[in-house]
């Protein structure tokens, strides 16, 4: 028995040790290689200060190009756009639903960048399915799966391919078979084409050959995301890696990790996930997620001025990334932002009815605004990195939001669909001093239509807010008595009672107000 338990350990290990060799993932997680990979690659230029904007209404569905600096249209372009924009040096590239109509974005276009005339385009096989595409330079870069051949008694496979195509005229210039058909949308920067691959991996791709340089393995977090800024390639999913040899094999205690500290209403959403080829259409994703941008130093990285920014629909909200403490918050009145971005320097968005602001990233103050009148926006993608408004070139300057007045603004909104940041508004103004404020939750606790979650908040903010100008608003809120031909409600007399006795001293104003109350409720 010792004998032949000795040959299957054996044979075993020679077993592992060949599967080992002949492994495609065998160099995952080289510090080396990736060292070498990312030497090849050069940084990015500036943008253009240029916005592309998916148009739709009575004109038609067609392509646009602003120019933000001297804040006019460019140029227009019927398009029946699906998926989104890729911005190249002379190219821009989108999907498109073919001619017979059928549905999904089975052909790639190719269009110059200065008047937005088609150059090429190309067709998917009818067995390619696309997964996504990167614009570098003049090339564009493509991933689609193949199905395999089908194997008796096995389930259908598929095979991941990487494909170039000359940005000018189409001719394919490499494709790369991948390790795997799970694979994602790429992306490139200098040279350099990152794939993400099985949800784990991120293969690197030499830009001008197809050759295969490198390969990440993310141990610790899902590989969701590959992201290319003028900063560096990034990977992630829940948190960001910056793309180096100390983040090769994706562990969190690396200096190149960021997660920032974000309240509980915040989906963590940093980039699209890249497997879901929906999410490369443009979406109610692009108006749910957060902006940011990181200074990087080596293999050390950490947010742009320790600073994300969060866009939910009508609202953006700055956070310290490292304490979570709200730095600002800006609130459109009239239309949700359809797209935004972070271009280092200034927050731009787009609104569905054809607005396009600016929001200094620092403070929130209003830098830019420009209008489209009569547009409807579908999406938006922005060349705009390092963009700054230029004085008296369209631009509208207005002082930095103040926060407690768009947290009011934001308790006082009809809208629906915000409840969460309804509750975080409340906690949030249970930080701020001021009797307006207290007035202000006092009124929440009468409010029949808030949340229930809402209406505790509130009396959980009056109480933990220990503001001493308050004590009066807190008498005058007990001498209300129930009105039900008005709708009145009794006030809250028990949370009202502790809530004067958190101010200690400061409440005993309130005392005989409080004694009054019982006998008003009989």
């Amino acid at each position: 028995m010792r004998s032949l338990w000795a040959r299957f350990v054996v044979v075993a290990a020679l077993t592992v040790a060949a599967g080992c060799a002949t492994s495609p993932f065998k160099r995952a997680g080289n510090a080396d290689d990736v060292a070498a990979a990312l030497a090849r690659s050069r940084p990015a230029a500036g943008g253009r200060n240029v916005v592309f904007l998916v148009l739709g209404g009575t004109a038609g569905p067609r392509l646009g190009a602003f120019d933000l600096t001297a804040s006019k249209l460019l140029w227009t372009q019927p398009a029946e756009v699906t998926t989104r924009v890729e911005v190249g040096a002379s190219v821009i590239v989108h999907g498109a639903r073919p001619a017979t109509g059928a549905p999904g974005a089975a052909l790639i276009v190719a269009r110059d960048i200065g008047n937005g005339a088609v150059l090429w385009q190309h067709p998917l096989a009818s067995n390619e399915r696309l997964l996504g595409y990167a614009v570098d330079g003049d090339t564009v870069f493509m991933v689609v799966a193949v199905p395999g051949q089908p194997q008796p008694g096995a389930p259908r496979s598929s095979s991941g391919m990487a494909i170039a195509l000359d940005g000018r005229t189409g001719v394919e210039r490499w494709r790369h078979t991948l390790p795997s058909g799970r694979v994602a949308g790429p992306a490139a920067r200098g040279g350099l084409v990152a794939v993400p691959v099985e949800s784990q991996y991120v293969i690197l791709l030499d830009g001008a050959t197809g050759m295969e340089l490198a390969q990440v393995l993310s141990t610790q977090e899902a590989a969701t995301f590959v992201r290319a800024l003028p900063e560096g390639l990034f990977y992630g999913s829940r948190g960001i890696f910056l793309l180096a040899p100390s983040t090769a094999r994706g562990l969190r205690d690396a200096p190149g990790y960021l997660r920032a500290t974000l309240p509980p209403f915040v989906r963590p959403f940093y980039w699209y996930d890249l497997y879901r080829p929906e999410q490369a259409e443009y979406s109610a994703i692009d108006r749910n997620r957060i902006l940011w941008r990181a200074m990087v130093d080596g293999d050390r990285a950490r947010f742009r001025d320790d600073l994300a920014v969060v866009h939910d629909f009508r609202y953006f909200f700055a956070f310290d990334a490292r304490s979570g403490a709200l730095r600002w918050a800006f609130d459109h009145p009239t239309s949700d932002a359809i797209a935004s971005t972070d271009t280092g320097r200034t927050i731009l968005f787009v609104t569905a009815d054809g607005e396009i602001g600016g929001l200094d990233a620092t403070t929130g103050a209003r830098v830019y605004q420009a209008r489209l009148p009569g547009e409807m926006v579908r999406g938006a993608t922005f060349d705009a990195d390092g963009f700054a408004a230029p004085p008296g070139a369209g631009t509208v300057l207005a002082p930095a939001p103040d926060t407690v007045s768009v947290l009011l603004s934001i308790l006082g909104d009809r809208d629906k669909r915000f409840p969460d940041v309804q509750v975080f508004a409340i906690g949030e103004l249970g930080h701020q001093p001021g009797p307006e404020v207290t007035a202000k939750l006092l009124q929440v606790l009468s409010q029949e239509d808030l949340p229930p979650l809402a209406t505790q908040k509130a009396g959980e903010a009056l109480i933990e807010r220990r503001d001493m100008s308050s004590a009066a608003s807190l008498s005058l809120a007990l001498r209300g008595h129930a009105d039900y031909a008005e709708g009145r409600p009794a006030p809250p007399v028990e949370l009202l009672a502790r809530a004067i006795a958190a101010l200690g001293p400061a409440g005993t104003v309130a005392l005989p107000e409080l004694a009054e109350a019982p006998r008003r409720r009989r």
